[in-house]
């Protein structure tokens, strides 16, 4: 059996030895039972390590092409006729609707080559915070990464998030925190522990859709309430609740999905009186906070925990990969979130639970956030002043945070718009997968570091300029 292999660098020796083989086995030229040369031989014969080799056939062992025959050797295994299976017609997915966006974002077999529709930041920005040295470390035995974790999640990263809430004026402890495989299992875990079927929850419209699909799979009312540029409608809120007397009021205080604005403080206080007066409860979701400037106003921070439920996320500003989000709860509701953790995912994980504690134990979270912030500002800039000379209204709320909310002229559909961006790779986020009411329908939420990107512009540019011409 002869192999060559390129010692260029391009290429390491351990995956092109397993290629060749293969491509031998496939080929016929290797046939079944046929006996390979042993891992001494063959390391003399190319040159590499045993080890190398060694690990390359245990590779061509577990892809099912050959055999490990104790005290033999390996030897090429009988080759499996696999009947070819239909194809399945698969629906197109429609970037227009809520579930069809949702897969663009979270697919990568649906890979787009712009998301200035996604919500979430670049990966390359996110280069550097978690250490290869960290992750051997603790998927050493009795380190503690490979154990279960325990059903309230890891107790030092619940410390170290209690610590930077009270930094934020969030008079948390690190007992009333729950872990949870990202914010939407937090969303679920409070939709079916503190809401029944057929409760009315207020949210805000536009407003952030996973939530909306959510509550309606646990078949309660919504009722929308409009979203103003200082946060929700409290009048039209104060008229609805009078009305409807709601169960719960879903809201986004700080850099809200999709309008980029924040709450401010008078709307704040008007929030937990109307919450106070007609006796519900507010789910503060606050995964892009991390994101705001270091004055930022959360609910919490003034209800201390007394109607306001509070959950957030290192998803959006660690890893799109790294699930992993909590809920700070009023202390009687938290035995019942527990429970239903448990009966539903058991627990967490506890390697990725002690990954984002040892990022913050080390600081490398808190220099990562601030690095965010500022690089989104200047991005952020960047793309209202490319948006600013085409005929459209950037409704800039703030000058932090990763939206921009675009109202496009009249006669333009952003759904159409959407996809007639994704036949050229562009992901658009339509206004109208936010709303219940069926409004925003000319608006886009652009995601700022994407904004200004030359190939979303130009395609921008024709489409306004063809529904100009109409």
């Amino acid at each position: 059996m002869m192999l060559q292999l390129e010692r260029d660098g391009s290429k390491r020796l351990g995956d092109q030895i397993v290629a060749r083989i293969e491509a031998l086995i496939r080929k016929g030229q290797l046939g079944e039972g046929k006996r390979l040369p042993s891992v001494r031989q063959l390391a003399r014969t190319l040159d590499v390590s045993m080890h190398t080799v060694t690990t390359a056939f245990e590779r061509l062992v577990a892809q099912g092409l050959v055999e490990s025959r104790p005290g033999s050797g390996y030897y090429v295994a009988r080759q499996l006729r696999m009947r070819p299976c239909p194809p399945i017609e698969m629906a197109p997915v429609d970037p227009a609707t809520a579930a069809g966006f949702a897969q663009y974002c979270l697919s990568s077999s649906l890979s787009v080559d712009v998301p200035v529709g996604s919500g979430f930041l670049p990966g390359e920005w996110q280069d550097g915070v978690f250490q290869g040295s960290s992750l051997q470390r603790l998927l050493r035995a009795g380190s503690g990464g490979m154990d279960s974790a325990p059903v309230q999640g890891n107790p030092q990263l619940r410390e170290r998030i209690a610590e930077r809430l009270v930094r934020q004026g969030i008079p948390a402890m690190a007992g009333n925190l729950l872990l949870t495989t990202g914010a939407s299992h937090a969303f679920d875990l409070v939709i079916r522990t503190a809401l029944n079927p057929g409760d009315v929850v207020m949210v805000e419209d536009p407003g952030y859709f996973v939530m909306h699909q959510q509550l309606q799979r646990h078949g309660v009312r919504m009722i929308s309430v409009p979203r103003l540029a200082d946060g929700p409608d409290v009048e039209r809120l104060a008229e609805l609740a009078m009305i409807h007397r709601p169960r719960m009021f879903y809201t986004q205080t700080l850099l809200h999905n999709p309008t980029g604005g924040n709450t401010s403080p008078a709307v704040c206080h008007k929030l937990l009186n109307l919450a106070e007066r007609y006796n519900f409860l507010i789910l503060e979701d606050d995964v892009y906070g991390e994101l705001a400037g270091p004055h930022a106003l959360r609910l919490a921070k003034i209800d201390e925990f007394n109607r306001v439920l509070y959950i957030s996320s290192f998803t959006k500003v660690l890893n799109p990969g790294m699930r992993i989000g909590y809920v700070a709860a009023p202390t009687p509701l938290l035995p019942a979130l527990m429970e239903r953790k448990m009966f539903g995912v058991l627990t967490g994980s506890s390697l990725q639970e002690m990954l984002v504690d040892e990022v913050m134990a080390s600081g490398r979270y808190h220099r990562h956030t601030e690095q965010l912030r500022n690089r989104l500002t200047r991005v952020r800039s960047q793309a209202i002043a490319t948006l600013s000379g085409l005929p459209l209204q950037v409704e800039d709320a703030v000058p932090d945070g990763i939206f921009l909310w675009v109202k496009l002229p009249d006669g333009l559909d952003s759904q159409r718009l959407a996809q007639q961006a994704l036949a050229e790779r562009i992901l658009l986020a339509s206004g109208a997968i936010f709303s219940l009411t069926g409004g925003s329908l000319h608006h886009l939420r652009l995601n700022v570091a994407y904004a200004a990107h030359p190939r979303f512009i130009a395609f921008l540019q024709r489409a306004l300029q063809e529904g100009g011409s109409r």
